[in-house]
């Protein structure tokens, strides 16, 4: 090698980076979609690389990873989530007799749902009063918004 030359250093990051833009599967250069109607066309991906491969594809190549210096030999379904261990509730565990909220209300509560009371009471009016007043101006075709 030359003093100008530099040694090209490729990492496991570039090639995942690489591979996740590649939509063909690397065996059979046709492409990997997320959809497919037969079940050996299903979109696998490698773990170690993130390649994508259809699974009939991926258990032709003896179940690892063709890309070269991957040494990957486990894969998962592209587009599932691995959500781990799930959380199961039964009805057993769950006790018969459990107390709604009670929150006792105090003086500062009272006030403020007096006042949300009162203040949807004003609001309902003011929306009478102003429908009156706009059902007025139209009968006399003095409203500006009237389309006839």
């Amino acid at each position: 090698m030359g003093e100008n030359e530099e040694l090209i250093r490729i990492s496991s990051r570039d090639i995942s980076e690489a591979n996740q833009l590649s939509l063909n599967c690397p065996i059979c250069a046709s492409a990997v979609e997320r959809n497919a109607v037969r079940a050996e066309m299903t979109a696998v991906y490698c773990t170690a690389c993130e390649t994508l491969y259809h699974q009939a594809c991926w258990t032709q190549n003896g179940a690892r990873c063709a890309v070269l210096g991957c040494r990957g030999t486990e894969h998962r379904l592209h587009g599932v989530v691995d959500l781990g261990p799930v959380l199961t509730v039964t009805r057993s565990d769950i006790p018969r007799d459990v107390p709604g909220p009670f929150v006792a209300p105090n003086g500062r509560t009272r006030r403020l749902k007096e006042s949300e009371r009162r203040l949807q009471r004003e609001l309902k009016r003011r929306s009478f009063f102003r429908d009156l007043w706009q059902n007025l101006l139209r009968a006399i075709k003095l409203w500006p918004s009237d389309p006839s």
